[in-house]
């Protein structure tokens, strides 16, 4: 729905003009006799659109116009009037008047054409609030954002960077289009960089790459940017995100399972762990060499393929009691003379809160 203030100091035009505007339901009309009283109501209503003549008592259209522009309130403005002298066409479009149209002799004519220019501006009007908050809302994201977000031209130019990667490079000062990354990076960085800038413009596809810099770790995705009336692309997007402190906890979980595996390995004991199916997935040397197993086969194995038909049966009974019950299960047994005691142990995903395997050390029980 659009409406539409109307101001004119003919009473019996006013109601024509809303009655034609208003016959097909997408416009409602508010009246106004004067340049004052549309001032008025201005100030306690929005409209979408104001249809003003040009010659009225004590203020005129173009004067009213001008007050309405002064005051911030940025509204199609249409000037509905008999008078035709070119200097009053010229002045109202100078003043800010998207449409000029006289009155004539057809009614049906010039309503229809009056109609049809308020939505054309109102549409016109809508279109430019919508681009405008779409970028304040663009704006607002690559700016709040913690990554480095650049564009850089073929060349290594920047043509944009929002204020963190000004900052990160010490630059908040400095013009964006007056820099090249070779301007900031080491010869051997700036090479790298622009051999990627090509190769993402020559190829049109994405790309993602990891870097370190005076000691951090960063990942950036590279993007083309394409210009849509010549099909080409014309300049890359980076977005650089920061991953030192992933790049650690990796080092350190690395360190972990390295720490791990030297413990798993090392000791004396058998440790495994297998499947729903009793399957083996992990074995460490010490049991390797107690089963006689000298190579990786042994993965996706089941426990009946190394041990007797009741040993089997022993061991499955106590899976499906851990996949039943969801604890540890201790217990002795004895295999070819030697007591051994072992332990199962579920592995849980926290996510689900299902088991998905578990873990048996067995110990060997001397005398």
């Amino acid at each position: 729905m659009i409406k539409i203030l109307l101001v004119d100091d003919q009473e019996e035009l006013l109601d024509i003009t809303r009655l034609f505007l208003e016959k097909g339901g997408d416009i409602t009309v508010d009246t106004a006799l004067s340049a004052q009283e549309a001032l008025t109501m201005l100030s306690l209503k929005k409209y979408d659109a104001i249809v003003s003549d040009y010659e009225m008592p004590s203020m005129d259209g173009i004067e009213f116009l001008k007050i309405i522009k002064h005051d911030g309130i940025e509204k199609p403005f249409i000037i509905f009037t008999g008078r035709s002298r070119e200097e009053v066409v010229i002045e109202a479009l100078n003043s800010g008047a998207d449409f000029y149209l006289q009155k004539g002799t057809d009614p049906k004519v010039q309503f229809a054409e009056l109609k049809n220019m308020i939505q054309q501006a109102v549409l016109r009007k809508r279109i430019e609030e919508a681009l405008l908050q779409s970028e304040t809302n663009y704006r607002t994201l690559v700016e709040c954002t913690e990554d480095s977000i650049y564009m850089v031209d073929r060349k290594g130019r920047y043509l944009f960077m929002n204020s963190h990667h000004k900052n990160r490079l010490g630059i908040a000062n400095t013009q964006d289009n007056v820099l090249n990354y070779a301007d900031i990076h080491s010869p051997e960085e700036s090479e790298r960089f622009i051999a990627l800038v090509r190769e993402v413009i020559s190829t049109s596809r994405p790309l993602q790459d990891e870097y370190q810099r005076d000691g951090r770790w960063f990942v950036r995705t590279m993007s083309p940017v394409k210009n849509a009336i010549i099909e080409l692309t014309i300049a890359v997007t980076v977005v650089s995100t920061e991953i030192t402190k992933t790049k650690h906890l990796e080092q350190a979980l690395s360190n972990l399972e390295a720490q791990y595996r030297i413990l798993v390995e090392s000791t004396q004991d058998s440790i495994y762990s297998v499947d729903r199916e009793c399957r083996y997935l992990f074995m460490n040397s010490h049991h390797k060499t107690r089963l006689g197993i000298t190579d990786e086969d042994y993965k996706g194995r089941r426990y009946h393929d190394y041990h007797s038909p009741e040993a089997s049966d022993r061991f499955s009974q106590a899976i499906d009691q851990i996949f039943h019950e969801k604890r540890s299960l201790r217990e002795q047994y004895i295999i070819d003379e030697r007591s051994f005691v072992r332990t199962f142990s579920p592995v849980i995903n926290t996510t689900t809160g299902e088991i998905t395997s578990v873990v048996i050390v067995s110990i060997e029980i001397n005398g």
